[in-house]
């Protein structure tokens, strides 16, 4: 049955039965709605508050340690993460230079599992990596992420650590696991754009 057909058939059907509608309007008896289903919205969890600190506009300067995926030396990048999803998320693009290796961009998103009871963190980028990680919460002014990330057909334990500043800034210091132990791969300052700033 080829889709013409299958749409007259529908409207043959639809207007056979229109006038029994109008009919019983006419009787006084009009034709009954289809019930709606009553559902609330959910709610964002009360935990997800604790990742507001890194909405915003950050511009963010460091140093990059020599490793498999790469040379040393400093870097720059730039943050914009805003509230997303109805604020179930944060999400965040992520755009940079490092040396010896061409113009980097990477995606982000962070939300709070109320089941597992830890904050989650998603990331892709254009060099075709990407990490699943998690964190328990803010322990003072420091915020741990670890967990898997995978690259160029490889997987590493690796962990993220964010800390809140002086003022407006964060520090974030990254690290992969070799042979049983933590090795830095880089660490980076951010600094938050004013509101009036961040707007344009």
């Amino acid at each position: 049955m080829t889709v013409k057909p299958t749409i007259a058939v529908l409207a043959a059907v639809w207007l056979a039965a229109t006038p029994c509608g109008f009919a019983q309007e006419a009787k006084g008896k009009p034709a009954q709605k289809p019930a709606k289903a009553d559902m609330a919205m959910p709610k964002p969890a009360p935990e997800i508050a604790q990742l507001k600190f890194f909405e915003g506009n950050w511009t963010c300067t460091g140093t990059m340690s020599a490793s498999p995926f790469g040379p040393g030396g400093k870097m720059t990048s730039t943050v914009r993460t805003h509230s997303d999803l109805g604020g179930f998320w944060e999400s965040g693009v992520v755009k940079g230079t490092s040396p010896g290796m061409p113009p980097f961009e990477g995606m982000f998103h962070m939300t709070y599992d109320p089941a597992a009871k830890h904050h989650v963190m998603f990331w892709v980028d254009n060099m075709g990596g990407w990490s699943q990680t998690t964190a328990p919460g803010w322990e003072g002014d420091k915020i741990v992420f670890s967990g898997d990330s995978y690259m160029g057909g490889q997987k590493f334990s690796t962990r993220d650590t964010f800390g809140k500043g002086a003022g407006d800034t964060l520090t974030h210091n990254w690290e992969m696991q070799q042979d049983g132990k933590w090795t830095p791969l880089g660490d980076e300052t951010c600094h938050k754009a004013a509101a009036a700033a961040a707007k344009k």
